[in-house]
């Protein structure tokens, strides 16, 4: 576990700056695949870069009401506005960049799918990298295991404090595995029949898919289990999943009514 590196640069700030950088890059390339200026693209990046840090922050308050001024919380409310230390959910984030990318794209006069179908692999990029940055920090651990795969994260360390000297799921590293399958996955898809809005549809699916398995080896607060068992996160996973399913049959069906339309 490395939460500082040479003691004055956050591990995990410095995956998400990295993350960020590489999705900008990748999307103004993908922009000009795409007929989309490079200037559109810079706007919509820092649009998501902006909705993103509120969503994940966002999404994290709202689920943990109690440690912030709610229901006899030992931390004042206003804590909730100190994003660097910790605490923050990444389906907050996909959800109001999603929402804003679909609000920019259309003040703009640009199709949404066009432009999700474009950011869609440099964010799942981001995901790899910035659990990583997870990983390094010690957030996001796993449940206890006994398999040669389970890691035991120092004295002091988040998961530490929870479990003890056990070693735990690296569930960080799992979904940074994910990430990276995922974003090579879609770029192979795209070359087997490119379809408007199916690399945002399997970006969905898949991550949803990913993000639904993960769950059952991560480690959660008793209270943000909910109907099954099943984690929020899980739950807003399938709501993913069968978006992105809906999303690839009607693009699918719709390209082989009227092909010229997706071209």
């Amino acid at each position: 576990m490395y939460p500082e590196l040479f003691g004055i640069i956050k591990s995990f700030g410095l995956m998400l700056a990295l993350s960020f950088a590489l999705g900008m890059w990748l999307s103004v390339v993908r922009g000009r695949v795409h007929g989309v200026d490079a200037e559109t693209i810079m706007d919509l990046v820092f649009a998501v870069l902006v909705s993103s840090l509120v969503g994940v922050r966002l999404f994290y308050v709202v689920t943990h009401a109690a440690e912030f001024g709610a229901g006899g919380s030992f931390d004042p409310w206003y804590r909730a506005f100190f994003i660097w230390d910790g605490g923050l959910t990444l389906y907050g984030g996909i959800v109001l960049s999603t929402a804003t990318v679909w609000w920019l794209a259309r003040r703009r006069g640009v199709s949404f799918l066009v432009m999700a179908d474009i950011f869609s692999p440099g964010v799942i990029l981001g995901i790899g990298l910035t659990r990583i940055g997870c990983f390094m920090a010690g957030c996001c651990f796993g449940l206890p295991t006994g398999h040669a795969c389970g890691v035991q994260f120092p004295a002091g360390a988040p998961a530490w404090r929870i479990f003890g000297d056990v070693s735990v799921h690296p569930t960080q590293l799992y979904g940074s595995a994910a990430g990276f399958l995922i974003f090579i996955l879609l770029l192979l898809a795209e070359r087997w029949r490119p379809v408007l809005g199916a690399t945002f549809g399997r970006f969905m699916v898949l991550y949803g898919l990913a993000r639904f398995a993960e769950d059952f080896f991560r480690y959660y607060e008793p209270e943000q289990r909910m109907a099954l068992g099943w984690t929020n996160n899980q739950w807003i996973s399938l709501t993913l999943v069968a978006a992105g399913l809906a999303l690839l049959v009607v693009r699918c069906r719709r390209s082989r009514e009227v092909p010229s339309r997706d071209t």
